[in-house]
């Protein structure tokens, strides 16, 4: 009975690691078929670009230093596009052109300071870390109607090296006792709304890419 369950649970079992081991191409390489190196990193360049843009659009929660933004947004719309290794070099980019004075961040912030010594610092990592993910688990077949569940898991990513460096560094906030009650809870909400709102907007581009692969199809 057991040797015939595992059976019939084998294609399924195959299937996933098939999955998980290959990679396809990215939403970005669907888009656009015909891309080279350059296209790639004018699309790399965009999306800072984008990520910055969107990290102005901001609110303060009441006692807390470190602002909602859409930078999140920006980071996983990276990943979704871009892919993993793009994606990647995108926050990366997003990452050391703010640590060297660029005016990227939250506010127009920017610089080694700011980076180093603002509660935001860990915050900033987990977006390198969500990107690549993002762009690893869309190029294993978590896209188009799956492109939430990459994008919840990423979201959670953000905070770990956002907690740990509240936690390690000594800002002066949170109080003792209140990592996660302020670090954390308040901004599940509007992280929720904003995984959302990208898993939506890399869904409709990949029925577009979708849409263009199966005219070309019918070309032929």
């Amino acid at each position: 009975m057991q040797s015939t369950a595992v059976a019939r649970q084998a294609p399924g079992l195959v299937k996933a690691i098939a999955l998980t081991g290959s990679r396809s191409p990215s939403l970005f390489d669907r888009l656009f078929p015909s891309a080279k190196t350059y296209h790639r990193v004018i699309a790399m360049i965009a999306m800072v670009a984008v990520t910055a843009g969107v990290a102005q659009m901001r609110f303060y929660l009441p006692e807390n230093p470190v602002p909602v933004t859409f930078s999140t947004f920006g980071v996983l719309m990276t990943g979704g596009l871009l892919g993993f290794r793009w994606g990647l070099a995108s926050a990366l980019l997003y990452y050391f052109v703010g640590m060297a004075g660029m005016p990227v961040f939250q506010g127009a912030n920017g610089g080694w300071d700011y980076v180093t010594n603002s509660p935001t610092g860990g915050y900033l990592i987990g977006f390198i870390l969500a990107s690549a993910l993002v762009g690893f688990l869309s190029q294993r077949g978590w896209n188009r109607g799956k492109s939430l569940w990459p994008m919840l898991v990423a979201m959670l990513i953000v905070y770990v090296p956002g907690l740990i460096w509240l936690e390690v560094k000594d800002l002066g906030w949170p109080a003792e006792g209140e990592l996660f009650s302020a670090g954390m809870y308040p901004f599940i909400p509007g992280d929720v709304v904003k995984v959302m709102l990208s898993a939506l907007a890399v869904g409709a581009l990949w029925r577009v890419a979708d849409h263009r692969a199966d005219g070309a199809n019918t070309e032929r």
